[in-house]
């Protein structure tokens, strides 16, 4: 459900975690080759770029939205 998080992280931003950490795709791997890449633990020296969220309250999303929903006509 990536649309209706997005408009949760905007409205309610406490419901997600995450940090911000260098995300990159890679391009000359011909083993990983347009893998995504973050760096978690600051393994490389490249700037940070993404606010990477990776955990979400689940309860605190889906309740009000089921409260929303409910409310449609």
């Amino acid at each position: 459900m990536h649309d209706p998080c997005v408009i949760a992280y905007l409205i309610t931003p406490d419901l997600f975690a995450g940090k911000t950490v260098n995300v990159s795709i890679e391009t000359t791997s011909l083993l990983t080759l347009g893998m995504t890449v973050a760096d978690w633990r600051r393994i490389t020296d490249r700037p940070r770029n993404v606010h990477f969220l990776r955990e979400a309250d689940a309860d605190g999303f889906y309740a009000p939205l089921t409260e929303r929903l409910a409310r449609l006509p």
